[in-house]
């Protein structure tokens, strides 16, 4: 009976213009740009391992908690390779899944590259029965109207980068599944809807400054969600230390922290609502640790203006 009366006041509040978060919003995409982009495999001067960990909403029971795990690379001539292993939970709410994603680069400029990318995924949506409790045994609505569901998908996305800029476009959820997710006995559905996600940055400095500063912004389209954005702002010192801020619009401000060293990185964030949910949580954390493996070595040290791979090489004479 608790249940039932939990779903009639649901069902209210889902007659009414609301919109709720369908994928973990992460708050260190523009230290793991893979994640929301395909085209990025293999456009680093090293193959990162990125493991990224958030928790969302801390002090609300059940909160989004996630955990990602990356690979990317150059494997050959133009062409970037990469996967994206993730898990997402919400209360009695999964998805996991992997993502496998391939590009190409093309030489725009001496400096500058347009890479191109698609990737396939496989997600499980799963609703665990054991984690939903009634006070009425057997309960129908949890027993026949729960699901778990397999859905495969696809992505695109398009990646302009140099040395001290990129920019770029991707597509998620191109199939765009119309199977109810969770299936529950109210007319209420959850389903899979396109989404575009806009990112840009510029670093602002040269190789020899011991202060920069790199200003970015994400945009993101969601067609059954209304448009959204971030600004955010990072300052580097000595090329290996950054701290900076996001703005998430009628969401959320982030601190952001980072240090780079060698074939290793840490970034943090943590994010304070500014919507009324603020009064209910004590903010979310997130920890992303990335690991650089086959990295191009540089005779001047860690050049962080040359993060991108666009030195010369054959395949772009």
């Amino acid at each position: 009976m608790l249940l039932r009366s939990y779903i009639a006041l649901v069902t209210f509040f889902f007659a009414l213009p609301i919109h709720g978060q369908q994928i973990v919003m992460n708050s260190q995409y523009m230290f793991n740009d893979f994640a929301i982009n395909p085209a990025v495999a293999g456009t680093k001067n090293y193959a990162p391992i990125t493991i990224d960990l958030r928790r969302q909403w801390v002090g609300i029971r059940e909160a989004p908690a996630a955990q990602h795990l990356s690979y990317h690379g150059h494997v050959h001539k133009q062409i970037g390779a990469g996967g994206y292993l993730f898990n997402d939970v919400a209360g009695p709410v999964r998805r996991t899944g992997l993502m496998a994603a391939l590009s190409t680069q093309v030489a725009t400029s001496y400096g500058t590259r347009l890479s191109f990318g698609m990737a396939g995924s496989f997600t499980q949506f799963v609703m665990d029965k054991s984690r939903i409790f009634t006070e009425e045994p057997n309960d129908i609505t949890v027993d026949q109207y729960t699901s778990n569901e397999l859905i495969p998908d696809l992505s695109v996305g398009m990646h302009w980068y140099g040395g001290y800029h990129h920019v770029g476009v991707s597509i998620h959820n191109l199939l765009q599944s119309k199977t109810d997710l969770y299936a529950v006995s109210l007319p209420v559905t959850s389903t899979l809807d396109r989404a575009i996600y806009i990112t840009g940055s510029y670093l602002i400095g040269s190789s020899t400054s011991v202060i920069a500063l790199e200003p970015s912004c994400m945009l993101r389209m969601m067609f059954n969600a209304p448009l959204t954005f971030d600004l955010n702002a990072r300052i580097i010192y000595n090329h290996q230390m950054w701290a900076g801020l996001s703005y998430r619009y009628l969401d959320a401000i982030a601190l952001l922290l980072g240090i780079e060293r060698g074939f290793f990185g840490i970034g943090y964030s943590y994010d304070m609502n500014t919507s009324a949910l603020s009064k209910y949580n004590g903010g979310s954390h997130e920890v992303v640790l990335i690991f650089k493996t086959n990295k191009r070595k540089s005779g001047s040290g860690q050049q962080w203006n040359q993060r991108n791979r666009v030195y010369d090489c054959p395949a772009f004479k």
